[in-house]
């Protein structure tokens, strides 16, 4: 088992590597992150402008 980040050494080879491979596993770990964010946004903002004293 490891991290994501540590997974992508997978597609790199010390003569060549799979920059397709790359940027698509990229691509792949930043959807669910991306998703997250769009869905806690309003919480987060909300939060955010409610620690600010008038």
């Amino acid at each position: 088992q490891s991290t994501l980040p540590m997974a992508l050494l997978v597609f790199y080879k010390p003569d060549e590597p799979d920059w397709g491979g790359v940027m698509a596993a990229s691509t792949v770990m930043t959807i669910p992150v991306l998703v997250f964010f769009v869905l806690v946004q309003r919480r987060l903002v909300s939060g955010l402008g409610g620690a600010v004293k008038d």
